[in-house]
């Protein structure tokens, strides 16, 4: 007797099949890019945030290096000197005094102001300040005042004898007592492309606490902006110094960045004011392209309130996670082959039967045997 049992598998049992052995693979693709990508990120983080940090260490000490210069010249003896000798000079009520410096101030750039002018430029403080900007090609204008305001000694011929109307000087000395360190804000000539800071000190009598007069000191910065915008990342990325408002002072090419504005400085004050404050972001820039950015304040406010500078590190979100996006296309096309194999397979099973298998009986099997051995 034979018996014959061909078996199929129907259209039902195919995709039951599918979805179960599917399921896994997709889950699990999409948990290994999901985890690849938070790797990715957070160590794209990291680097950047650690390069945001080093510029921002480098300006701060590099302003307060420049400060400290300033300081060394208030302290100078032949600047101190120039300045008690100018103080006690004056006689009379201080509106007489205020009346004489406004009357030398109004003839300060006329011939008229060669007797005032010329005294002071030669005085012993002026050549020492002279001699100190031939060897600090990027200090300017260093310009030493008295207790009134009045110009005591200066390395090149001021703007102004009257320096008291000054917000920079009214804060540097205030009343004789309180006076400390004040910077303006950065500014750039059109020119000559410099960007620079006006740093002032006060004078203070020696062993005393008493202001005795400023010494201001305009400085050209621009060398200093590639100790921080040097760095270039990849093909899209760069470092950059900006202002709180956005304004880019210094960027990988300065002449175009000076009067530019940051695209993307609405994002970065999202962040700084949102309840996490991250300091690590994708910002849109225009054109819909993406940022990876991190940013960091310097810190020079907190001592110098007109410094609000942020240092910003930024790349093309697009080059940053190109690691990740190869990822998921390689990633993807595996899965995909893996499903077309296994669609294949179920499909050929569900429209082949399987091998037949035939079940002989003992007597047939004798019979057989017996046909065989007959001659």
């Amino acid at each position: 007797m034979t018996k014959r049992d061909g078996l199929s598998i129907d259209l039902r049992t195919v995709v039951i099949l599918l979805i179960l052995v599917n399921l896994p693979l997709w889950a699990l693709a999409f948990f290994t890019v999901g985890q690849v990508e938070s790797s990715v990120e957070a160590k794209i983080a990291d680097d950047f945030r650690a390069i945001a940090r080093k510029n921002a260490q480098t300006m701060s000490y590099a302003i307060n290096h420049l400060v400290a210069e300033v300081a060394t010249l208030a302290i100078s003896p032949s600047v101190k000197e120039i300045v008690r000798k100018q103080n006690s000079s004056y006689s009379g009520t201080p509106e007489l005094i205020q009346k004489r410096i406004s009357e030398i101030d109004r003839v300060w750039l006329t011939p008229q102001s060669k007797p005032y002018a010329e005294p002071i430029l030669s005085n012993t403080a002026s050549q020492f300040l002279r001699q100190f900007a031939g060897v600090h090609s990027s200090v300017k204008r260093i310009t030493v005042t008295d207790r009134m305001g009045a110009v005591a000694a200066a390395n090149v011929k001021t703007v102004d004898y009257d320096q008291a109307d000054e917000a920079w000087w009214r804060e540097t000395f205030k009343d004789g007592v309180t006076g400390s360190v004040v910077i303006e804000d950065v500014t750039a000539d059109l020119i000559t492309k410099a960007n620079s800071l006006h740093i002032a000190v006060p004078i203070l009598e020696d062993g005393q606490d008493t202001v005795i007069g400023t010494i201001g000191n305009i400085v050209d910065i621009s060398d200093l902006f590639p100790l921080v915008t040097g760095v270039k990342i990849g093909r899209t990325g760069e470092t950059l110094l900006i202002k709180d408002d956005g304004t880019i002072i210094a960027g990988e090419n300065l002449d175009s960045k000076a009067s530019s504005q940051l695209a993307y400085i609405d994002d970065i004050r999202d962040a700084m004011h949102s309840q996490t404050k991250p300091d690590f972001i994708t910002a849109t820039a225009p054109g819909g392209i993406k940022k990876s950015v991190a940013y960091l304040d310097t810190g020079l406010s907190a001592s110098y309130p007109a410094l609000k500078w942020l240092t910003v590190v930024e790349q093309d979100y697009s080059e940053t996670h190109a690691v990740v996006d190869n990822l998921i296309r390689k990633l993807l096309l595996a899965v995909l082959g893996v499903l077309v194999c296994i669609t294949g397979l179920a499909l050929y099973l569900s429209t082949h039967r399987r091998m037949d298998f035939t079940d002989i009986s003992e007597g047939e099997i004798e019979e057989a045997k017996t046909r065989v051995a007959r001659p």
